[in-house]
């Protein structure tokens, strides 16, 4: 794990169980015009992981999710080429391919491009 992760995972695994359940709620209106709950796959464990993440909308069908402190959080290295992904965008559950972009040490986001409806 990268130096100080442990003490931001527990943090943050404590802050975004309490975002997705409210994201996943009927009272989802709450937090959902600035943030999805994201599900991705473990490329090694094939295991998937959700988290509440911020969005902006870049067109139709297309998310922009920068990603802070890209050092501390290691679930978008999933996504180093593009990968399968979920959202859960403002109540509806959406499928896509999300792919990391950027530099990690300067700007990273990822970019999803939503399945058509």
């Amino acid at each position: 794990m990268p130096k100080g992760h442990a003490q931001f995972a527990v943090y943050n695994k404590t802050v975004n169980h309490a975002v997705k359940a409210v994201l996943r709620s009927p009272a989802h209106s709450a937090l959902s015009g600035r943030l999805v709950v994201m599900t991705v796959t473990g490329r090694r464990t094939g295991k998937k992981h959700s988290f509440p993440c911020a969005y902006a909308e870049d067109g139709p069908d297309h998310l922009r999710i920068h990603i802070d402190w890209p050092e501390k959080k290691l679930w978008w290295r999933n996504l180093k080429s593009p990968s399968p992904v979920s959202v859960r965008l403002r109540g509806i559950q959406r499928t896509g391919i999300g792919e990391a972009q950027g530099d990690p040490k300067t700007d990273l986001w990822v970019d999803v491009k939503l399945d058509p409806r």
